[in-house]
């Protein structure tokens, strides 16, 4: 059972949320952070954040490569405010 008693996504649905983050993602490419574009990072996985069923993109610093960071995919994929301009959160170089 899932949070609040919910039942968790079947294997078969987180797979293919998995693989349709994949389409929109790809691993083993780099990105950068609309904040600071100078700070790359490398996706590394997927994964699936337990405690809500979303599917999770793991990301390191490739200016630190002890950090890694963890992000839904759908707020990954979010545009922001940024500067009076609407931007993605995550730019593929």
């Amino acid at each position: 059972m899932g949070v609040g008693g919910n039942d968790h996504k079947s294997a078969e649905q987180l797979h293919q949320e998995s693989a349709d983050a994949s389409r929109q993602i790809t691993l083993g490419a780099t990105y950068a952070h609309y904040k600071d574009p100078a700070k790359h990072y490398k996706v590394t996985q997927f994964v699936v954040l337990e405690a809500t069923d979303q599917i999770g993109v793991v990301y390191q610093a490739l200016y630190d490569p002890e950090l890694s960071f963890v992000r839904a995919v759908d707020i990954w994929l979010e545009t922001v405010e940024w500067n009076g301009q609407t931007v993605p959160r995550f730019t593929k170089l």
